[in-house]
């Protein structure tokens, strides 16, 4: 997370009286915390928050006064309502990296997840053919490093059935029900189904790995298809727009039909709008993602 295990208990330790008070307006976290696999408590979470708002907020307040004040020599009433605005930015700010950071770690675990979970489905299905208990095949899959956080998943659903003390059905469940990949979370459930009536759990999951596999390919032709709409996009816009644009601005400032010198209008043009458009461009690409890319 955020924050360390020793920070967040140093935090509790510190706002524990308070933190009562704050808990109400971070409430939606919970689940979201417990998706994310972490140690720490939502207590704990907001603790954190409130030690790093008190040592950041007053900090830049003092940076931002001690700046204006000696190497800008302001006046003192300009002076503290910046320093006032600055520590408010900074107070916003950290809110908003606390509030969203938890949904960023579980968006980026489901697409962990999604990625590995055709190949791991097919080895499960496999170690399955082999006839061992369905316990060992997340022991061998969670050997494979290669399969990131599905080997890290299927390490912890052994560990609860060989030192924890867990049935298989119940480690299994307990994974189903907090896992953010709705893939993954089929794919236990459908291992429980089995393991409970007795079926065939060779031939589920290699039904279950063919139509993940299929469900892939589609997602990644999708993609290709989208990637190559957005190049047109690009390559007309940025490359043959940037050239017409460059030269309509300096055919008008030529004749004289610009509000702004041209040079101005340029190297705006050149050093803040082009790259920040590129910048907008290339979060459209990665929001267009899929999970399993």
């Amino acid at each position: 997370m955020i924050s360390t295990k020793k920070y967040s208990l140093l935090a509790y330790s510190l706002f524990e009286p308070m933190i009562p008070s704050i808990l109400p307006y971070f409430s939606k976290l919970k689940q979201i915390l417990h998706k994310t696999g972490t140690k720490t408590t939502l207590e704990e979470y907001v603790a954190s928050f409130m030690l790093t708002a008190t040592i950041l907020v007053p900090g830049i307040f003092l940076v931002i006064l001690i700046y204006l004040n000696s190497l800008l020599k302001t006046g003192i009433g300009l002076t503290v309502i910046f320093s006032i605005l600055g520590s408010l930015i900074v107070l916003a700010s950290i809110i908003a990296i606390y509030l969203m950071y938890p949904s960023y770690k579980v968006n980026t675990l489901k697409h962990e997840l999604d990625k590995h979970i055709p190949f791991a489905a097919m080895h499960m299905a496999t170690i399955a053919g082999t006839g061992v208990p369905p316990h060992m095949i997340f022991k061998m899959i969670g050997d494979f490093e290669e399969y990131g956080e599905v080997a890290k998943v299927c390490r912890k659903v052994y560990r609860n059935i060989s030192v924890l003390g867990y049935d298989t059905i119940s480690a299994l469940s307990k994974e189903a029900q907090i896992t953010p990949s709705n893939n993954f979370r089929d794919l236990l459930w459908s291992i429980v189904a089995v393991t409970r009536s007795g079926g065939d759990l060779r031939e589920m999951l290699l039904k279950r790995a063919e139509a993940l596999m299929d469900e892939e390919r589609r997602t990644e032709a999708k993609y290709i298809d989208t990637l190559s709409m957005l190049a047109e996009i690009y390559s007309t816009i940025f490359v043959a727009g940037t050239v017409v644009i460059f030269v309509l601005v300096a055919i008008m400032g030529i004749i004289g039909g610009l509000p702004l010198p041209m040079r101005l209008v340029l190297q705006a043009t050149t050093y803040f709008i082009i790259p920040l458009a590129s910048i907008a461009f290339i979060l459209v690409i990665e929001s267009s993602k899929p999970s399993g890319v």
